[in-house]
């Protein structure tokens, strides 16, 4: 398939990865010049109507992904027989290939990760995209660190410990949730439960759940408990530990309900603010090879005395804050909402709950002037009242969001502007200039440079060519050779300088002639060739009397000269037939290189 051209456009150049249904090659988008992965399912799959159908609705669905964290779906379609997909290339290590190597993440990289996780999934649940196979190999890090999930909405079987059965199971056997391994549908809580897992193997370097076959991983993922991560980790903190497990959860009711609450309390863990998951303790402890013994309260009275008072004052205090919430709610007519612009989920959450009220993120927005996770607007505003237990729905910057600048130098203008649109850029201050290299109507060059990092919904200024400055000739002829490359130089043109004998020692190092002539129209930057006269090289004759013509001829041609042969006397002398007997000029005159030598032969006697 290398070197294959799909729809007139997408070049393969390089295979870059193989999986059960589809092989994933580099390309080059030659309509827009920019570098992309091309996934290409395996043939046997173009005849499944059935999956074929879905291959369509998701891919489409899947295009319609854009968030920082998603690999970008940009095209797909169909070629003979041939059905693929065009995504973004992204340079980078998977996170299986990162575990593999440098064993267990320190914790808090494993909750920043975890957290990107997060914003892509929440992206893809927000357009009904549930992903299916969330695991370490669909995780990219890129070496700028930046998170990007693959493989959103299109079901693929990797690897030996793969299950895809159509209608039944569908995903990777470490990483189901229990609902898919029980051949029950998938929503986004299953999602939820698989980035537990990717989290718990992050933390361990070990998957909860392993086997000798897909079949009895499946199995312990329905019936059996996770051993809690900390028994293998002790640096996994008990908040931490709380988030994992209530992912890892069983019942889909008992795990997070969205990506979004997930993300609320991986950033609490990140703060080292209290979470509001609380661990999900195993149903049998001897499934997972520890006991836990709990001291008696009879065995220390006098502590458990103190406990009992303590108790007893924080239910008095704990009464006495919520007397006052239920006065301040029946009393006013509401809750007057708090400013929470510019707080982050976690401390908003914190600010609220103590109120009776509840928080929600409705939507993401990149905010340049906002740090991200910050919340940028909110819904009531601060001052206006609200209901106990009512919500306040709130916006979250994401940040600025940078894109790596395609290089546009030589498309059209059009062809630039397409490229830049289709990375998040726009156009900015567009500049004509000439060029005697590009032509005309093409990008000369552009600020920022290809290659360069941007903010997303930034300028891309571009110079675009008018094609070659048409100037004037000047006249050189008669000028002496410095005088003329000058004034060419000044002009805007190149000189090439060729030279002529000439025997007129008026015209020795002048112009003798130029071309083009002087007075045309030509590109600036073109070269004009001047002929400048020289003196004849002299070179003394050498002396050929008594030399054979073979021998004569040879020594003046090595001296430059052309030679001319006439027969002389007549001699009965055998040896004297055939040489020289005279030559003009004579030896040791001077002559000019080129000119001809006449030489006198000896002829036969008759």
């Amino acid at each position: 398939m290398v070197g294959k051209i799909l729809n007139s456009r997408y070049e393969l150049e390089q295979l870059i990865g193989t999986g059960g249904m589809a092989d994933v090659y580099r390309a080059r988008d030659n309509l827009l010049g920019r570098t992309v992965a091309v996934k290409i399912l395996h043939p046997q799959y173009a005849k499944d109507e059935v999956f074929i159908a879905r291959f369509r609705q998701e891919a489409q669905a899947a295009a319609n992904l854009n968030q920082p964290n998603i690999v970008n779906v940009y095209d797909w379609g169909i070629e003979n027989s041939i059905y693929y997909l065009v995504m973004e290339y992204v340079e980078g290590r998977d996170l299986k290939d990162i575990i593999q190597q440098g064993g267990p993440l320190l914790p808090e990289r494993a909750v920043e990760i975890a957290m990107s996780i997060c914003l892509a999934l929440e992206a893809a649940h927000a357009y009904g995209i549930v992903h299916r196979d969330i695991k370490p190999h669909n995780v990219i890090v890129t070496y700028d660190n930046q998170i990007k999930v693959m493989d959103f909405g299109i079901a693929r079987v990797a690897g030996g410990s793969a299950m895809t059965q159509t209608g039944t199971i569908m995903g990777t056997a470490q990483y189901i949730s229990p609902e898919q391994a029980q051949g029950r549908p998938a929503d986004p809580r299953s999602d939820l439960y698989s980035l537990g897992v990717v989290i718990y193997e992050m933390l361990t370097g070990k998957v909860p759940f392993d086997g000798e076959n897909p079949v009895s991983i499946a199995y312990k993922h329905v019936r059996e408990d996770p051993l809690p991560p900390s028994m293998i980790n002790p640096d996994i903190s008990p908040g931490l530990e709380a988030v994992v497990m209530k992912a890892l959860a069983k019942n889909p009711e008992n795990r997070y309900q969205t990506a979004m609450e997930m993300y609320s309390d991986l950033e609490r863990c990140l703060e080292g603010a209290p979470v509001y998951a609380t661990p999900v303790l195993p149903r049998d402890e001897a499934a997972v090879g520890a006991t836990r013994a709990f001291p008696a309260v009879a065995a220390r009275p006098k502590r458990s005395l103190l406990w009992l008072w303590i108790t007893l004052i924080a239910l008095v205090v704990l009464a006495g804050i919520g007397i006052g919430i239920w006065a301040l709610v029946h009393g006013s007519g509401g809750v007057q909402v708090p400013d929470v612009t510019g707080k982050t989920v976690a401390q908003a959450t914190q600010t609220l709950t103590p109120l009776g009220l509840k928080l929600s993120v409705t939507k993401q927005v990149i905010d340049a002037s906002k740090p991200k996770g910050t919340i940028v607007s909110q819904n009531p505003g601060a001052g206006e009242k609200l209901e106990k237990d009512g919500t306040v729905e709130v916006t979250v910057s994401q940040g600025t969001q940078t894109v790596s600048v395609p290089n546009v130098v030589g498309l059209t203008q059009d062809q630039a502007a397409a490229a830049l649109t289709a990375v998040g850029l726009k156009q900015g201050d567009t500049t004509q200039a000439y060029s005697s290299v590009v032509e005309s109507g093409k990008v000369v060059s552009q600020s920022p440079n290809g290659g360069q990092q941007a903010s997303k919904g930034s300028q891309v200024s571009l110079v675009v060519s008018k094609g070659s400055q048409m100037i004037s000739v000047p006249n050189v002829n008669g000028m002496a050779q410095d005088a003329a490359t000058q004034s060419l130089t000044s002009a805007g043109f190149k000189a090439d300088v060729q030279t002529q004998n000439t025997s007129d020692t008026t015209q020795v190092g002048r112009v003798l002639n130029q071309s083009p002539a002087a007075g045309e129209m030509i590109a600036k930057g073109a070269t004009v060739t001047i002929v400048v006269g020289k003196a004849p090289a002299t070179v003394n004759v050498a002396n050929v009397v008594g030399q054979t013509k073979a021998s004569a001829t040879s020594t003046l041609q090595s001296q430059g000269f052309t030679v001319n042969v006439t027969d002389g006397d007549s001699t009965s002398a055998a040896a004297k037939v055939g040489t020289v007997q005279s030559q003009d000029p004579a030896p040791g005159n001077p002559a000019t290189v080129g000119s001809t030598v006449t030489i006198t032969v000896y002829i036969q006697s008759p």
